[in-house]
């Protein structure tokens, strides 16, 4: 007779190939997030970006700004937004180029910070080494905090810094064409909202200015279209009469041909007219001819005259 156990035990434990199945479905998930986030960042970051160098390009033609085109160029977009703000007071004093500042803010504190990183990773390499071949790496580590300290506090400066200087360009920026209270509301929701400056400024390149905020524009001259008319030098009213003498008799000779008829005067009739009979009642009439026919008339009367008076005589 034989005796045996014959027992049959099942914990759930998954075996390697379900544990690594389950693994790479994970690690997809998250790649995928990631994917989706970066695509994201990058897509608003660009209609970020081409939203606010619309407004930039507008607000710098409407002020008459010579380069509009820095709106659409890294760096330079930032100078272009300080100096449509123009100058800022600060309290005694006054910001006379913002735009210069927001150029060289952001260079100054990533060059601090790119050299506390460079000195981090200096400070840790020697730390390292001494922990491997002394045992001293105390005080490396505590280097390391300190460093590590710094590069936090640098962090956090150039940001606030860069936020207060934007906060002040754009709201005068927005000053000039809102009321007061929503220019500050604008300017401060623009920091923590990530699309909201590049839209209000888009929005805000389409509205007129207040009244007595417009931008000193030069004159502009007419545009008549067409070619432009060049200026002519004014001449004198006696050099423009030219004498008689001076004109030569071939410019005097003027062709049959290119002169208009002239139409013919009525011819005047050699009408008798009574020494009584005035130029108002015939307007047709010249007055020299009317002295003439009068001194005729005379003329003719005494010579009636004389015969009879000769034939009286005989």
């Amino acid at each position: 007779m034989e005796y045996g156990n014959d027992f049959d035990f099942s914990y759930g434990v998954p075996d390697g190939s379900t544990m690594s199945s389950s693994g790479s479905d994970i690690f997809s998930v998250i790649m995928t997030v990631y994917l989706l986030v970066i695509v994201a960042a990058v897509m608003i970051g660009i209609v970020k970006y081409v939203f606010k160098s619309i407004a930039l390009y507008r607000l710098a033609q409407r002020t008459g700004n010579a380069n509009p085109w820095m709106a659409w160029v890294p760096f330079a977009r930032s100078y272009l937004q300080g100096d449509l703000a123009g100058s800022m007071p600060l309290k005694k004093r006054r910001l006379q180029s913002p735009g210069l500042w927001k150029v060289l803010i952001p260079l100054i504190g990533t060059a601090v910070i790119a050299g506390l990183y460079f000195l981090f990773i200096v400070v840790a390499g020697i730390g390292t080494a001494l922990s491997y071949s002394t045992g001293m790496g105390a005080g490396s580590l505590t280097l390391i905090w300190v460093i590590v300290f710094l590069l936090i506090i640098a962090v956090v400066a150039l940001q606030a810094i860069e936020a207060v200087l934007d906060v002040l360009v754009n709201f005068h920026i927005y000053h000039r064409l809102t009321s007061h209270n929503m220019a500050i509301i604008h300017s401060v929701l623009g920091i923590f909202i990530p699309m909201y400056e590049a839209i209000c400024l888009f929005i805000m390149s389409k509205k007129p200015y207040n009244p007595g905020m417009e931008p000193n524009l030069p004159p502009q001259a007419p545009n008549f279209g067409g070619n432009p008319i060049p200026p002519t030098m004014p001449v004198s009213p006696a050099a423009s009469e030219t004498p008689a003498a001076s004109v030569s008799p071939a410019a005097s000779e003027t062709p049959a041909e290119s002169v208009s008829p002239m139409p013919a005067e009525a011819p005047v009739q050699q009408v008798p007219v009574t020494p009584t009979e005035s130029s108002a009642q015939n307007p047709y009439v010249n007055p020299m001819q009317v002295q003439g026919t009068e001194s005729l008339a005379k003329d003719a009367q005494s010579t009636e005259a004389e015969p009879t008076e000769n034939s009286a005589e005989k």
